[in-house]
């Protein structure tokens, strides 16, 4: 891992001296700094900032699972929902609300508010008491949890949103999966910390791990879980830190008019040693601000009512839906990320009850005599064994392999994958539960977990912050994590109220069968509305820009031994620029389930057509001459100066040239001509 970020390392190529960019052209202005080749690899700070606080949210999620069992023994109650509906309700609440708050205040105004908020509430959590008897000690388990959702809930569209508009378009897929690792991470270290506090403080309080006396047990494991769940607030505060050191993304300050403060903080992150140089102008301050609104705009709006700006306000989210498809690409990431967390939270890491009857290889009654230590131990162990042999592997897996295959398609194909290991998973469970052949039933688990963040699992996490413009980008991410909470929320009821409810253990067997069978068609359907309303975020694999070289292009920051792509550069997708994808979302996909079964229905009925395809893809490569209006690019660019944009065009295009050569498409789904592409093969289809 450490050699596969290293070769990501800005630093690595001497960087230009002077960078000069158009205050009039926002988005080649940003990109002249953080796409400039030389300066767009792996930004570690970024990666810090946004992962520890990704991390904080996964730990104080998962360690629900590791006190959920001492709380019941501590305070005999047999309800894990109590913990976990509240802490998931604030989930949805807080990322629609710190959301909408990161797109109209701006990212940095929220930036750590939500982490100071989780911080609070697992304070509070920590000093939950009963008091004298005269307090309900869950009734402050459930304020708290609710409010440290809130904080959680807000973590999704923030991540995304740091790693997302502070990366290079080159990096950005790169940032995000290593980003979503921290899940993994954050998971582990829930269980491992547990089982660290749970052998560590049982021998320094005298706790035996065979003592049944609860006179004795109960308070040593209320010490317990208070200090598992206090460990949440560190990593909480370092992260607090981080977030106020990195500055406003600069695809807000350019939405808001502030264009050179946009190009100034991107090159305080990614260039701090060069000089910024407006075309035309002298050299700039950093301090220097390129408004769009003023003062007489800025009066107006402060007399402008609150009712008026929030009807203007959902006129334009209309407005913007409505243009692409773009409502269909929202409820596109809403639906499959909730249909993605019926089966991740129905039989996730975070359900006791459901591992347990996944490993157990025969009949187990239930014993109350039990060492509450050998429960506890046993359910940490058999998460951290889950965790090390499939949730974390698939997370390492897409991180290595994310710029090598095309993200839709394959989120389509996991999805298929994970319908398939249910069916057969929940039918075998139905001949092997509680026998000596339990450890099929283990293995199909385990490659499930593996699937679950190797595809949609990571998909969900990083699509909705490619897929939508930067004044709604916190917003719709939102609603799109909230809808995967209401996933989760759904599904943990009916998993604990009709599989898990005390019925014999055969019958127990039989339930968990059917709801693995039932998750089949919720796995086939996330498939078909991915394959239906999501558009790819890729260009094809083979799309490289070739630039013109003379004796100075080494002063331009790039290595005069560099002969093109290499092999592994030609087997990579490009990751499509955030301004393009905002611009136009669809870049000539078909979007809509009539179009797409329509479009199958001919490729089905037109076995000709596709043979000429293929004759016409070996033959020769496609020549497109009218690219600028479709897919937008900057003249910065190509000025001859070799700036080194990896992906800010379509194609291999010469610095001067205006017409783009494309390689055959490989791997992208639902692609279609645009209007305005002449097409000399079925390069689309």
């Amino acid at each position: 891992m450490g050699n596969y970020f290293s070769t990501l390392n800005a630093g690595a190529r001497r960087v230009v001296e002077e960078i000069e960019y158009d205050p009039q052209d926002p988005d080649a202005a940003i990109q002249a700094v953080i796409d400039r080749r030389g300066l767009d690899g792996f930004q570690w700070r970024v990666w810090w900032v946004a992962a520890s606080g990704f991390f904080t949210t996964s730990y104080s999620i998962f360690s629900v699972n590791v006190i959920s069992k001492a709380l019941d023994y501590v305070y005999h109650s047999d309800s894990p929902l109590i913990i976990s509906l509240p802490t998931l309700s604030g989930t949805v609440a807080g990322a629609v609300l710190f959301g909408f708050l990161a797109d109209r205040y701006g990212r940095k105004s929220v930036y750590g508010l939500e982490l100071a908020i989780v911080i609070v509430a697992t304070i509070g959590m920590t000093t939950a008491s009963e008091g004298a008897g005269s307090m309900n000690v869950y009734g402050w388990i459930v304020f708290w949890r609710l409010l440290l959702g809130v904080g959680l809930g807000a973590e999704y569209p923030l991540s995304a949103i740091i790693s997302a508009e502070w990366s290079s378009t080159r990096s950005r897929a790169r940032m995000m999966a290593a980003v979503f690792l921290m899940q993994s991470i954050g998971q582990l270290a829930a269980y491992g910390f547990g089982l660290a506090v749970l052998v560590g403080l049982s021998n320094q309080l005298g706790l035996a791990h065979d003592e049944t006396n609860e006179e004795i047990a109960r308070p040593k494991i209320d010490a317990i879980w208070r200090i598992i769940i206090g460990i949440g607030a560190f990593p909480a505060l370092i992260s607090l830190v981080l977030r106020r050191t990195i500055p406003e993304t600069p695809y807000y300050l350019v939405e808001k008019g502030r264009v050179t403060d946009a190009v100034a903080a991107a090159r305080r992150v990614y260039a701090p040693e060069v000089i910024l140089q407006p075309t035309g102008q002298d050299d700039i301050s950093p301090s220097q601000t390129v408004s769009n609104n003023s003062p007489t705009e800025k009066a107006r709006d402060s007399r402008t009512g609150w009712w008026s700006k929030t009807t203007e306000y959902f006129r334009d989210v209309g407005k913007y839906l409505a243009a692409h498809s773009r409502w269909r690409t929202l409820l596109g990431v809403m639906l499959t990320w909730f249909l993605l967390d019926l089966a991740y939270y129905g039989l996730g890491l975070d359900n006791p009850k459901t591992i347990h009857a996944i490993w157990q290889a025969g009949p187990s009654p239930i014993d109350p005599n039990r060492p509450i230590y050998e429960e506890l131990q046993e359910i940490i162990v058999r998460n951290i064994i889950t965790i090390l042999s499939g949730t974390l592997p698939g997370s390492i897996i897409i991180l290595l392999a994310i710029d090598y295959v095309p993200r839709v398609t394959w989120m389509i194909w996991t999805f298929i994958a994970l319908a398939v290991l249910f069916a057969i998973n929940g039918g075998t469970l139905f001949v092997v539960f509680e026998t000596d052949r339990h450890a099929l039933t283990i293995v199909l688990y385990v490659l499930a977990q593996v699937i679950f963040n190797l595809g949609p699992n990571t998909m969900t996490f990083i699509l909705p912050a490619e897929l939508f413009g930067t004044r709604y980008r916190g917003t719709f991410y939102g609603l799109a994590a909230a809808a995967g909470k209401l996933g989760a929320i759904t599904i943990l009821p009916i998993i604990n109220y009709t599989v898990h409810n005390n019925e014999p253990e055969r019958k127990l067997g039989d339930k968990l069968a059917g709801t693995l069978v039932g998750f089949v068609p919720a796995m086939l359907l996330g498939a078909f509305i991915t394959w239906v309303w999501i558009p790819e975020v890729q260009f094809p694999r083979g799309h490289y820009e070739v630039v013109s070289r003379d004796e100075n292009m080494s002063d331009d920051g790039l290595n005069d031994d560099e002969e093109g792509p290499t092999f592994r550069e030609k087997l990579k997708l490009p990751n499509r620029p955030l301004a393009h994808i905002a611009q136009d979302p669809e870049g000539g996909q078909v979007i809509g389930i009539r179009r797409n079964l329509a479009r199958l229905f001919r490729r089905t009925n037109g076995g000709s057509r596709a043979s000429m395809a293929e004759s016409g893809g070996a033959q020769g490569s496609m020549r497109v001459n009218s690219l600028i209006s479709h897919h937008p690019t900057h003249s910065q660019a190509y000025d001859g100066h070799a700036s080194g944009l990896d992906t800010g065009d379509l194609g291999v295009r010469s610095a001067g040239g205006n017409n783009a050569v494309f390689m055959p498409l490989m791997g992208t789904a639902n692609m279609e001509p645009h209007p305005n592409v002449a097409r000399e093969n079925n390069y689309y289809e």
